[in-house]
């Protein structure tokens, strides 16, 4: 029933990220009731049985932040339960979430940009250093980049830009490129992968996973002494260096895909950079 479920996500138009998160979180609940010895029939969900997950969730030391995902991921499966007829009501929809305190995402400082920067330009594979360049100066989501075609790609001799062709919620958008990554993307595709079916192929020349770009980012994040460098925190540190030189908010969010402002909004939330910037106007010297 979990891949029927997973199979009408697919069709709306779903991210294999959020595919990947949804089955994950439903696999690990049906795998608690079954060790519980609670009855695991999807149809026999009960409102005790979610809300006694959330406390074992808890009592694991889980963060908020995770437990509210496993909850979101199987009230949203209760839902379709519902819309298609196997089960009366919702039975997720009065289990309470854990209060969290939402925290600004994750980008990197001036300083570990500029050293990111200089390590992928040293990459000795170039698809490496311009997909790392792609993301950091672009903003797409990891699902975005990994989509890319060469026909997504226009390279002029004054402009150029990305085309998006299923963003977010199957929206298409285009991004302007600047001309260090025009130059960078028109070196990669002219002199080492002029064609294939994808601009960023794995090392067997398929779609590279978003595992397989996590592990990237992470690898090259290494080099330049970031641990735990993610293709999150690239487009987040896009969003957030456009806010802090004064790019309007709405433009932000069109390049960024992002349908309410009010997300595009974390991006002004002062940074390490900023804060010492502050504190640095009192020195007395």
């Amino acid at each position: 029933m979990i891949d029927a479920y997973l199979d009408s996500l697919q069709a709306q138009g779903k991210s294999l990220a959020t595919l990947k998160t949804y089955r994950t979180q439903l696999n690990l609940f049906f795998r608690w009731l079954e060790g519980k010895g609670y009855e695991s029939n999807p149809k026999d969900i009960t409102q005790v049985d979610i809300a006694d997950y959330r406390n074992h969730l808890q009592e694991q030391g889980r963060l908020p932040r995770t437990i509210n995902t496993a909850l979101a991921s199987i009230e949203a499966f209760c839902k379709w339960l519902v819309d298609e007829g196997h089960i009366p009501y919702n039975p997720a929809d009065r289990v309470k979430r854990v209060k969290q305190v939402e925290e600004p995402p994750k980008w990197l400082t001036r300083s570990e940009r500029a050293r990111l920067l200089r390590v992928a330009e040293r990459e000795k594979d170039m698809r490496n250093t311009v997909l790392i360049l792609t993301m950091l100066m672009s903003g797409l989501r990891a699902s975005e980049v990994t989509s890319l075609k060469h026909d997504d790609i226009v390279i002029g001799e004054r402009k150029g830009s990305i085309v998006v062709r299923q963003g977010k919620g199957n929206k298409r958008r285009t991004v302007p490129i600047e001309k260090d990554l025009r130059n960078w993307l028109g070196k990669y595709i002219a002199e080492v992968h002029p064609t294939g079916e994808w601009l960023f192929p794995s090392q067997r020349g398929e779609r590279l996973t978003y595992d397989g770009l996590h592990s990237l980012c992470r690898n090259v994040g290494e080099k330049a002494k970031l641990d735990g460098l993610t293709p999150h925190m690239l487009r987040h540190t896009f969003g957030h260096e456009l806010a802090t030189r004064g790019v309007p908010l709405q433009v932000i969010a069109s390049l960024m895909g992002h349908d309410n402002i009010n997300t595009t909004m974390v991006y002004t939330t002062p940074g390490e950079d900023e804060l010492q910037s502050a504190v640095d106007k009192l020195s007395y010297t």
